[in-house]
């Protein structure tokens, strides 16, 4: 019957005793320690930024609309603009030409119509880079590659050889898009 009410008298004297012993002096001292350390992580400048610097936004999308004929060598024209942050893309030439020198993510998906292949490559001014091969017939070929670009670098899908078509409907299932990693 006073088990209950000693135990947590006992208790309570405890919590006291440990609250009263804690040094405050201490206490500052670890948290200046800690302080000290995050600045030191921090670099030697403890002051905020006043950069007002705007963020640099270069990126762009596009797609095939609908199955084209591609003939030998021509680059592939992606019609459909979804996105054109710095106006690199042209869909008129199918060339994404870098407006900033910088590191450029890539990337190309391309389908072949039934029962035919599509071939092409990834190019930088007139260099192939990487090879993206379908496969024969609804299949896709992908392509990603990181670039380092020149500003007026010119990026584009160029078709490899013979007329073909490379398929897409209102699903665009072809593909071209790119953005700016950093200068």
């Amino acid at each position: 019957m006073f088990r209950t009410p000693l135990i947590f008298l006992m208790l309570w004297t405890q919590m006291v005793k440990v609250e009263s012993t804690c040094d405050t002096e201490l206490q500052n001292g670890l948290f200046q320690d800690l302080l000290n350390m995050m600045l030191k992580i921090k670099g030697p400048s403890s002051e905020p930024s006043t950069c007002n610097c705007k963020k640099i936004v270069i990126a762009f999308t596009a797609s095939l609309s609908a199955t084209k004929s591609i003939g030998s060598g021509a680059v592939v024209k992606f019609d459909k603009v979804w996105t054109n942050e710095g106006k690199g893309y042209d869909p008129n030439s199918g060339i994404f030409t870098a407006p900033r020198k910088g590191f450029y993510q890539i990337s190309a998906t391309t389908m072949s119509p039934n029962g035919k292949y599509f071939y092409s490559y990834l190019m930088k001014n007139n260099e192939k880079n990487v090879g993206v091969y379908t496969g024969k017939g609804f299949h896709t070929g992908s392509a990603n590659i990181v670039l380092k670009l020149k500003k007026g670098d010119r990026v584009y899908i160029k078709h490899r050889s013979n007329t073909e078509e490379i398929y897409s409907d209102s699903d665009h299932w072809s593909m071209f898009s790119g953005f700016l990693i950093s200068e």
